[in-house]
């Protein structure tokens, strides 16, 4: 057996928690679980749901990192909004002000931590001496980790354990049976432990108004699709531009005696121009093409 050291109020804890068990009729999770599947907590808004993991909801186009599947696993959260939880914890509320999200990349322990509460988790960090393998951690652990969700701290590497399940990044974020996880000869340093839950934290996004492209009617996309067209042959009628090319912030274009891209200027500054008749500027808005775009967007 591994010894694993824990502190005397979370020892006092789980004997208290022997006597009372917390319940909530307000959280579906905590119900419908039978006895020996839910773990009370005294200190709990609602019970931790013990052997359950989710498959993470990876609603980015970003490159999944450790951390935050391992966070997104246990809390059900969709990539974005852990994303977001991290940048909260990290920044503070005003990153939403910055003119881009700042990357979420890898992640501390502390900052696991501090975003699982703000998603509404809490626990308790457990060393692990010795250092054994996952294998070996795995067949010795003992109480609240053999239930439990946990973060399992491989060196750099964090997994995602729940009694019999397991996710990782190296699964893109599905879950497998603990007797397929990776992993099984790094070592386990130490171990985050998921007890109870607490009331959530509002997480601000920096497009809270979001409309995904599969709930759009189709002609929604049929005017996204023609304005789209128009600002594009607007930007070459203006510019005398043979090429055009669109990112989400800046124009570019290609002239006829450019030797390569050169920058129109940001995407919101071109539509300004366009749109308010800027005499001073490069793009003026005085063709017909201008005309057409202005008359589409409603000016």
């Amino acid at each position: 057996m591994i010894p694993v050291s824990e502190s005397a109020p979370a020892a006092c804890a789980r004997n208290f928690s022997a006597w009372f068990a917390v319940e909530s009729d307000d959280d579906p999770r905590a119900q419908g679980d039978s006895m020996s599947n839910t773990i009370q907590h005294p200190s709990a808004i609602v019970a931790i749901k013990t052997h359950h993991l989710h498959d993470i909801d990876n609603d980015t186009k970003c490159r999944l990192y450790s951390g935050t599947v391992a966070m997104a696993s246990i809390t059900g959260a969709s990539m974005s909004r852990v994303r977001d939880a991290v940048r909260l914890a990290r920044h503070g509320a005003g990153w939403v002000d910055r003119r881009r999200a700042p990357a979420v990349t890898k992640t501390s322990g502390d900052e696991i931590e501090s975003t699982l509460r703000l998603l509404g988790y809490a626990g308790e960090w457990h060393d692990i001496k010795g250092r054994p393998t996952l294998a070996a951690y795995l067949k010795a652990r003992t109480g609240i980790q053999q239930s439990h969700p946990c973060v399992v701290f491989l060196g750099n590497h964090r997994v995602a354990i729940s009694g019999e399940l397991f996710c990782d990044v190296t699964n893109n974020g599905l879950m497998v049976d603990i007797d397929r996880a990776p992993w099984r000869r790094k070592k386990v340093h130490r171990v985050f432990v998921l007890t109870h839950r607490i009331p959530a934290t509002h997480i601000p996004s920096k497009t809270p108004s979001r409309v995904q492209p599969a709930h759009l009617t189709a002609e929604q996309k049929r005017r996204i699709k023609e304005l789209d067209r128009l600002f594009r042959e607007a930007v070459k009628a203006e510019t005398g531009a043979m090429r055009i090319k669109v990112t989400a912030t800046e124009v570019f274009i290609i002239r006829p005696d450019d030797s390569g891209w050169t920058w129109c200027g940001a995407r919101d500054g071109v539509v300004d121009s366009l749109l308010k008749l800027q005499e001073h500027s490069w793009i003026g808005g005085n063709t017909d093409e201008a005309t057409a775009y202005r008359s589409m967007m409603g000016y």
